[in-house]
């Protein structure tokens, strides 16, 4: 099963990169999506409630950990992915995407969705390098398909910088070999993660103090943490809204997951990694703020509001603890599923408005009811509001702050998220309860991307107000994982 999730993207794209009609490339991208979702699930579900990894061959594995990013995939990518079909009819109708180009987009996010599946399943931290690697040149393509200038440069901004801080977590990668070749000896199982764990305490404490350094910063460019990135806002403002989705609910958490990986490893030597955490998630969180307050552009906006939400994904990490891991988990999923329906959201209100600018984008609830509605409620969930469920987690983050680090960090926190969810309401208010001008038409009818952008919601509502034991169960054994060190 674990090949299969490699395999169907892999095969969808070449299907689609043939020189067929839209007919034909809509069904092999809606098939493979639905394909390769379907075997996602299973396997992550299979995986966390047996509570044991799997093994099928030398570079690949799944085990608590790394089911949880299977499982954001496997929801966020076949959602994404689906809705692409309305997203590209709309394009085309608007005259700004030739028909024959088709194809190669659901091509491209095909494998895009393919290379996030392989870094999260890679056992070996080389594999996982060239993996996220690979995220980044697929992704670059999508984020300038289009061809305008600002697209392009984006696309270039955003190769250049993680091309280059990606170099920073090779040098990491080296630092963590030649530690582990001291104490394994064998040099073809050294950079596995199977064997690392167990023999992480016996690690050089310093060379992996300055690995997880080059590490961080190396995977941190890469998962937009504050100042490394620059290239985030550009890239989410300029891609396709689906490939948005996709970079901010999936990506993003792909390059934390690397990250959280070398986190288990180093801090069996000491609680280095998890300060450096803790600071680096406080500086995103402040540092994405003024941004938030002052922006124009809807998309940039939301890129923005992704740099907060990584903060509190690191930050939870960093502080570690039963709470700490428990609230960045559940922040990684829930975010994942708010903040792709968001985008998707935005797209369909930018393509009616023809505009990213939030001023133009006027009484979105006459225009789009049902559009707009589904923009207001992941909005609130976005920012934290009950009953969804990134209440929930923001809350054990902020708790476990308080209970480690005492009130400031704890108030840092909570001050943050509130003025955050303060300027969110402000532009989205703007929006919703501003007069339409008369040249646009009001009414939609409810659609197939309605209902796909309704599913992420009504899990974040579910588990806001019921989690099931089934659920809480799962959940522990992860966090139980975390706690373990990596060790089963």
């Amino acid at each position: 099963m674990l090949y299969l999730l490699l395999l169907i993207p892999a095969l969808t794209a070449v299907a689609c990169f043939l020189p067929l009609n839209t007919r034909w490339w809509e069904r092999f991208n809606v098939v493979g999506s639905i394909l390769t979702g379907t075997a996602a699930l299973y396997i992550s579900l299979q995986t966390l409630q047996a509570g044991s990894p799997l093994w099928p061959g030398r570079f690949l594995m799944v085990d608590q950990l790394s089911a949880v990013l299977v499982f954001i995939i496997g929801v966020i990518g076949t959602i994404c992915c689906l809705y692409t079909v309305t997203y590209l009819r709309a394009d085309r109708a608007n005259g700004e995407m030739d028909s024959r180009k088709t194809g190669w987009f659901f091509g491209l996010v095909q494998l895009f969705v393919g290379t996030m599946y392989l870094a999260v399943l890679a056992d070996n931290l080389g594999v996982m390098w060239v993996a996220i690697e690979g995220t980044t040149i697929v992704s670059a393509l999508l984020v300038g398909f289009y061809g305008t200038r600002t697209s392009l440069e984006a696309a270039w901004k955003y190769i250049i910088i993680c091309t280059v801080g990606i170099a920073f977590a090779m040098l990491g990668i080296i630092l963590t070999f030649h530690a582990a070749r001291g104490v394994l000896g064998a040099e073809e199982i050294s950079l596995s993660w199977r064997f690392l764990y167990p023999v992480a305490s016996s690690l050089n404490p310093n060379l992996m103090k300055l690995a997880f350094v080059f590490v961080l910063v190396g995977y941190g460019t890469k998962a937009g943490l504050f100042p490394m990135h620059t290239w985030l806002p550009d890239a989410h403002s300029q891609a396709p809204s689906p490939v948005s989705a996709l970079l901010s609910g999936v990506l993003l958490n792909c390059a934390i997951y690397a990250i959280i990986r070398f986190h288990l490893l180093a801090s069996a030597t000491g609680d280095f990694s998890g300060r450096l955490l803790v600071l680096f998630g406080i500086m995103s969180m402040v540092g994405a703020l003024p941004f938030i307050l002052v922006q124009k552009d809807i998309k940039r906006l939301l890129a923005y509001s992704s740099v907060e939400h990584i903060g509190i994904i690191v930050l939870g990490v960093g502080l570690g603890g039963t709470l700490g891991y428990t609230g960045a988990l559940l922040h990684m999923v829930n975010h994942a599923l708010g903040k792709s329906v968001l985008f998707l959201s935005a797209g369909t209100l930018t393509q009616s408005y023809h505009s990213k600018l939030i001023p133009r984008i006027k009484g979105i609830g006459q225009l789009l009811p049902i559009t707009s509605a589904i923009f207001m409620a992941s909005l609130l969930a976005i920012g934290g509001s009950p009953p969804f469920g990134l209440f929930i987690s923001e809350l054990n983050v902020a708790t476990r702050g308080f209970e480690a680090s005492g009130p400031v960090l704890g108030f840092i926190f909570l001050m943050v998220v509130a003025v955050v969810f303060t300027g969110m309401i402000y532009f989205a208010g703007k929006m919703y309860f501003s007069n339409l001008p008369s040249r646009f038409p009001r009414g939609e009818r409810f659609s197939a991307a309605h209902a796909l952008m309704l599913l992420p919601i009504c899990l974040l509502v579910l588990q806001g107000v019921y989690m099931p034991g089934m659920v809480q169960s799962m959940l522990s054994k992860v966090v139980s994982y975390m706690i373990a060190g990596g060790v089963n």
